[in-house]
């Protein structure tokens, strides 16, 4: 892993944390049409139900630690929720964010942190940032049969704060979202804040 890239991360998650970077409530209902291709050239909408239950964005970095200690966890959700409730049909999405990221990359982060097999998609020109209102790594956002965005933000309650990981986790923010959609219920808290590697703005 690219040292310096460490040090910008690190210094990115500060700067996350300093300014609050919660996403704003107007990125609540995406464009249901927009359509992107995965590292595979296949057409994705992730906004577009299709018959879907619900559609989930994992937004990470490659080289940020933090992101990458969640890779067991996601690899967890989509093993389970994809086992016991494939007949609801929720997909699932990896969203890489660094435009500066190869595909061949991608591929041996992939191996590397044993991801799951689900659509990967390079979201160079951070359209799905965009229309999400993503801000940090990793991210999640949870999409319902009309493109409104259900749940945004943390997958679990494992860091109290920067730098300091918790014993044991006692929030499941992503999975009771997921519980209570499948439910046909209102997610009962649909905004949390993630703390991880922010995401810098393009230049």
């Amino acid at each position: 892993m690219n040292r310096l890239r460490q040090m910008i991360c690190a210094a990115a998650i500060a700067i996350a944390v300093v300014f609050g970077v919660a996403a704003q409530d107007r990125h609540s209902v995406p464009d249901v049409s927009l359509t992107i291709k995965d590292i595979r050239g296949r057409a994705q909408t992730p906004f577009k139900s299709d018959g879907q239950t619900a559609s989930v964005l994992f937004f990470i970095l490659q080289d940020c630690p933090i992101s990458n200690r969640y890779a067991p966890e996601i690899a967890r959700i989509v093993k389970q929720y994809g086992r016991e409730y494939q007949p609801k049909n929720i997909r699932f999405y990896l969203v890489y964010v660094d435009p500066a990221v190869e595909t061949t990359q991608i591929e041996a982060h992939l191996r590397e942190f044993n991801l799951p097999d689900i659509p990967v998609i390079h979201d160079a020109r951070r359209s799905l940032v965009a229309a999400t209102g993503a801000s940090v790594t990793p991210e999640t956002a949870v999409v319902g049969k009309g493109g409104e965005i259900l749940y945004r933000g943390r997958i679990d309650n494992l860091y109290e704060a920067l730098g300091k990981p918790r014993r044991n986790v006692t929030e499941h923010d992503l999975r009771n979202a997921l519980d209570a959609v499948l439910k046909n219920r209102k997610v009962p808290v649909a905004r949390t804040q993630a703390i991880g590697c922010y995401i810098t703005a393009q230049n």
